[in-house]
């Protein structure tokens, strides 16, 4: 028996409790959140078996029993202390091993950010929170899921055009949506703001609006002046590749798995 205790954190579907067992917590589902969302949760937590993926002990209908971690996430690293160049290059290879994983196993995470990573007791990196999480053998999703400033131009509604995208979305092309929000993620870590406000048409985000436009040189300008830092030649291609607009031109994560930026990076990054 796993009796909650102290409220951990508070999500949009479920809350987080630590447990009178301190090597455990409990995500506790709110009451309106399904229980075919919440069994393919445990469906996918069930196959996804890796260190860099949170475990899961156990389950009744209305709540997960995962291991504890480090109660501080990957944003709370960075917004606290300066990681030196091969630290934050070692976390964007793991990252991007992590995420390959996963969609090598036939899982597209959907809610990739800086907050849904955790550490574990020895610094290693860990994945958690996979309430938006789907199966690709689930030919079809509901297109808008995520968190809004992570969010590539093809999961809103809205088109660039005025026009309307249908509501739901193949499967496959999560796969490449997961990389935008991995390029998003690796952004912030690298240079500790996010790339633009919102990918969201009516949003009129500047500097989105450059990169839909391929305005390259303009939008690193503007960037190397809010970041009062040079950025080179190879960051800023690492990171155009994964913030792509269009997904059919994105990287995917084996090439970029490979890139100048990363070579000779081990990709197990540990922050003990």
């Amino acid at each position: 028996m796993h009796n909650k205790t102290t409220l951990l954190s508070e999500g949009s579907s479920s809350n987080v409790f630590l447990t009178e067992d301190s090597n455990y917590v409990i995500k506790e589902y709110k009451s309106f959140y399904s229980k075919q969302s919440r069994m393919k949760e445990v469906q996918i937590l069930e196959l996804l078996k890796s260190n860099h993926i949170v475990k899961l002990i156990t389950y009744t209908d209305n709540y997960l029993v995962l291991e504890r971690l480090q109660t501080y996430d990957l944003f709370e690293v960075v917004k606290s202390q300066k990681l030196n160049t091969q630290i934050i290059k070692e976390i964007c290879k793991t990252l991007i091993k992590i995420i390959n994983y996963i969609h090598q196993n036939q899982v597209v995470h959907r809610d990739i950010k800086l907050e849904n990573i955790l550490i574990d007791k020895e610094g290693g990196l860990v994945l958690c929170d996979f309430g938006f999480a789907e199966l690709l053998s689930n030919c079809t999703a509901k297109r808008t899921v995520g968190t809004l400033n992570y969010m590539p131009p093809e999961l809103h509604q809205e088109t660039l055009l005025g026009g309307h995208n249908s509501e739901n979305i193949n499967t496959q092309v999560l796969i490449k949506s997961d990389v935008f929000s991995l390029g998003v993620t690796l952004f912030q870590l690298i240079l500790g703001f996010m790339p633009f406000k919102s990918t969201k048409p009516s949003s009129n985000c500047k500097l989105w609006k450059l990169i839909q436009q391929k305005k390259w040189q303009q939008y690193w300008t503007i960037v190397q002046k809010l970041s009062k830092q040079q950025i080179d030649q190879i960051t800023q291609d690492f990171l155009e590749q994964l913030l792509q607009p269009d997904s059919t031109t994105r990287t995917t994560l084996d090439i970029i798995y490979n890139h100048p930026y990363l070579q000779e990076i081990k990709d197990d990054a540990h922050l003990i």
